[in-house]
């Protein structure tokens, strides 16, 4: 009875099985949208190293994920305001210049680039919605923040 029971859990129903990868792909389609999987492909290349045999180790919040792909929409977004590729962006925000800065070089008022970032990030953000990466009340409290002046790095990296 015992060997019935394992052979049981260890098999899966076909329908199951669709629905497995049907789930993991919509995981892929947000990858893709995202532009990650560039970075996982380079992350496959570098040497697996060995995880500590410690009891210790902090478990990934699923939150993590949210916050990386609403970050990662509005750091796109905000390169497309500014006309800047994202490499050239991720450049300038780690060498300390400013949103604000690469705005006003553009003509851009706080005013101004936060209604073009909004109009920039809202099909985005719509994307992460569908995908069910994120509510649609995470996706209205991002564009609320963004058109009450809350830009992301608008006074540097850390901001």
């Amino acid at each position: 009875m015992w060997v019935e029971s394992r052979k049981e859990v260890t098999d899966m129903n076909p329908f199951a099985a669709m629905a497995v990868k049907v789930f993991s792909g919509g995981t892929t389609a947000v990858l893709m949208t995202l532009g990650v999987t560039s970075g996982l492909a380079d992350a496959s290349a570098m040497p697996a190293t060995p995880a500590p045999a410690s009891s210790n180790v902090a478990v990934a919040s699923p939150l993590a994920s949210v916050r990386d792909a609403v970050r990662y929409a509005v750091f796109e977004a905000e390169a497309d305001v500014l006309r800047i590729p994202q490499a050239a962006f991720r450049a300038d925000l780690t060498r300390g210049i400013t949103v604000a800065r690469l705005a006003r070089e553009r003509g851009l008022n706080k005013d101004q680039f936060g209604d073009r970032l909004v109009v920039n990030v809202r099909p985005r953000l719509a994307q992460l919605v569908h995908l069910r990466v994120i509510t649609q009340a995470q996706a209205d409290n991002v564009i609320d923040r963004i058109q009450h002046g809350n830009i992301p790095w608008w006074d540097g990296l850390n901001t």
